[in-house]
């Protein structure tokens, strides 16, 4: 049998009086929210509630019989069960492939239940591991706004046999230092830029005159059209991407707490936060389909102490991106996936000109090394989590500050 990644199965089933008596008399789980229909009653609940596990039942029925069939064994189940499933219900199992690990020939299913007025009332995920041989297509095509061919894309023979690497923001300060120091690591890398097209095509020059791989591709973070074309030309350069590094920053500038307003705050969530969502939608399965991957996403060390005064709809959009990133790298680590953040402290760079002399020097007088983080500091620290070496390293927000935080 032939499967794909985003094949779905659907069998219907009936939870009969007969069905909850049986589960009950095996189970010994007589609970009257079960069996007493005046006691469910009292409890707010029109008719008995059927025993949940039935309808993990009806899956295991599912996963040994029919999708993937005989000779799955289901090794592993997640369960949210959203409403109660009542008896005489009809509920429709729905299996869905969202990934397959070749090497450990197991499956990661999506399992849902909807009762018959089409209400999700559980879903999950479940891994079952095959134990005879399958055929699974492994690539998840992209879903692209610039009309390339994902599936031709996959087909391509990769360029390179480096691991590729994209920097947004790349084309100056941070991001500029960060791709420059993958490049001498031996990364193919991508230069991201928005605007400062030389600027961008400097930094490639530099990196491919020192021997290295590297092309610029411009793309603004808040733009989703322009984020997808420049993930098309990516993957039908390399056919993936292993590591994203997500830097890319409007200019910061300050505005008393008092006076933001949401628009404010959006400027910054739109490149930071949707960027990074964007990022991760376009490139996690390629990284998924080989149990490897890297994303760093930009934060500050504002979040962890009071931040200067103006900062606060800065301050505000890092913190949803941690909040992002906290979630993100506690769901897809099992994949051989890490999502970490580095927050250095204030950092002379293009960046920061509009923010006040003043405030900098502050902030490096605070500081027990007396100066502020350099970009070679950060790009150091950025390198060592894209390796082999940090694959333990996962949910945390590096602070850069040489102090403690």
């Amino acid at each position: 049998m032939v499967y794909a990644v985003g094949d779905k199965h659907q069998e219907s089933f009936v939870i009969s009086e007969e069905v909850v008596a049986k589960f009950a008399e095996f189970s010994q789980d007589y609970n009257p929210m079960h069996m007493d229909g005046d006691f469910t009653k009292s409890h707010g609940y029109a008719r008995r509630v059927a025993h949940g596990v039935i309808q993990l039942s009806y899956i295991s029925k599912v996963i040994g019989m029919d999708f993937p069939g005989k000779g799955a064994m289901w090794m592993n189940q997640t369960v949210d069960w959203l409403s109660p499933v009542f008896i005489n219900d009809e509920i429709d199992v729905v299996l869905t492939i969202k990934e397959y690990s070749e090497s450990a020939n197991l499956l990661t299913l999506l399992t849902e239940i909807f009762n018959q007025n089409e209400q999700k009332v559980m879903t999950g995920l479940a891994q079952v591991k095959m134990t005879t041989a399958i055929s699974v297509n492994l690539k998840k095509p992209v879903k692209l706004s610039n009309s390339i061919d994902s599936e031709n894309i996959l087909s391509q023979k990769k360029s390179s046999d480096k691991k590729v690497a994209l920097v947004t923001g790349a084309s100056r300060g941070i991001g500029e230092e960060i791709v420059k120091k993958l490049a001498k690591e031996n990364y193919a890398v991508i230069v991201n830029y928005k605007k400062n097209k030389n600027m961008a095509d400097n930094v490639v020059n530099a990196i491919i005159s020192s021997g290295g791989e590297a092309i610029s591709i411009c793309a603004d973070m808040s733009n989703g059209a322009e984020v997808d074309s420049m993930a098309g030309t990516i993957l039908e350069k390399w056919g993936r991407c292993d590591i994203v590094i997500h830097g890319a920053s409007p200019s910061i500038k300050p505005i008393k707490a008092e006076e933001i307003n949401y628009k404010d705050v959006g400027v910054y969530l739109e490149i930071y936060l949707k960027g990074a969502i964007s990022l991760v939608n376009l490139f996690s399965p390629y990284m998924k389909d080989n149990q490897f991957g890297r994303f760093i996403f930009l934060g500050t060390s504002y979040l962890y102490a009071t931040p200067p005064r103006g900062m606060a709809a800065y301050v505000s959009a890092k913190e949803a991106l941690w909040g992002y990133t906290k979630a993100l790298s506690s769901e897809i680590a099992h994949n051989g996936i890490t999502v970490n953040m580095v927050s250095p402290s204030l950092t002379i760079t293009d960046l920061t000109n509009d923010i006040p002399a003043r405030i900098k020097e502050v902030e490096a007088f605070k500081n027990p090394t007396r100066r502020l983080v350099t970009t070679i500091d950060i790009a150091s620290q950025v390198v060592h989590l894209c390796s082999e070496d940090s694959s333990y390293i996962n949910g945390i927000n590096l602070p850069i500050t040489a102090a403690p935080v």
